[in-house]
């Protein structure tokens, strides 16, 4: 099943694809009497998946965005519980910054919320960074509340995939590598979705390609299998230390990383899964307060 966050006139839906269009979640309850969601972030936490998708297929029409033009897609949802994100998991982007490949655990940092942007929304350029990069990657999305989970055990808590565009303050870090978390805490800085793809969608994850895009030119490409950490591992590191929350998502890191500058459109293709794309502009200046007297 594949399923997106819609922006709609009256708020936001879930929308899941079926032959020729888009169901929408609040149509389908209409239809079937159920009472699936409201939100995405609802079905990950209720388990509700399997049943929603028997119950579209029993319906004999399915209800269809009617909207015209494409669809309008926002962030998959706007608060994940943990927000990971895992550095230099393939050689090329350790190039990218002139560092060393970790061999014995992987970079890793958690980002606030306030990153979380969706498809077409603008990521802002700090006025703090004069090199910002963009990155694809792919997203697991966790589906179970665990922890201390196996690798081996680890599709049994996967809810699903989707994409990601991972942003890095890249000066920060050149400065001190201390500063990856202040570098990747920007706002804006996590665009995710527009689709979240479930275990069954992909046949071989091994085989999945991950590519940034700038401008329409492939800056990096890359498989899941040249990932030193497998996004089967990076469900057991990271649960290995801490609870996962259903809805936790893990970004495994990028094939390589773009220059962005304002005006730029970026992408993250993922295989099987969708692409994601934001437009970059400069962030507006901010007041710096007002003297009261």
């Amino acid at each position: 099943m594949r399923l997106c966050t819609l922006r709609t006139e009256t708020g936001e839906d879930v929308g899941v694809s079926v032959p020729g269009g888009i169901a929408t979640l609040s149509l389908v309850n209409a239809s079937a009497g159920t009472r699936y969601g409201p939100t995405m972030l609802d079905i990950i936490l209720k388990g509700e998946a399997v049943a929603l998708a028997a119950t579209i297929a029993s319906l004999p029409e399915p209800a269809l965005l009617g909207a015209q033009g494409g669809p309008d897609f926002g962030p998959l949802y706007r608060s994940p519980p943990k927000l990971w994100g895992v550095g230099l998991n393939y050689v090329r982007h350790a190039d990218d910054l002139g560092v060393g490949q970790p061999t014995d655990a992987p970079g890793s940092y958690l980002r606030p919320p306030s990153t979380v942007i969706g498809y077409g929304d603008d990521i802002l350029l700090p006025g703090q960074s004069q090199r910002v990069t963009a990155e694809a990657e792919l997203g697991v999305v966790v589906g179970t509340t665990c922890r201390d989970v196996s690798p081996e055990d680890a599709p049994s808590v996967i809810f699903g995939y989707t994409s990601v565009l991972d942003m890095t303050a890249e000066d920060a870090i050149r400065v001190n590598p201390r500063h990856i978390p202040w570098a990747k805490a920007f706002d804006t800085f996590c665009s995710l979705g527009p689709w979240v793809v479930t275990p069954d969608e992909i046949p071989d994850l091994s085989a999945v390609r991950i590519s940034t895009v700038v401008n329409g030119e492939t800056i990096a490409s890359n498989r899941v299998s040249a990932m030193m950490y497998d996004p089967h591992w990076l469900v057991g590191y990271f649960s290995g230390g801490m609870v996962l929350e259903a809805g936790t998502v893990i970004a495994t890191g990028t094939p390589g990383a773009g220059v962005i500058h304002d005006g730029d459109t970026v992408e993250a293709r993922v295989d099987g899964v969708g692409d994601l794309r934001n437009t970059v502009r400069l962030k507006p200046a901010e007041p710096r307060g007002v003297t009261r007297g």
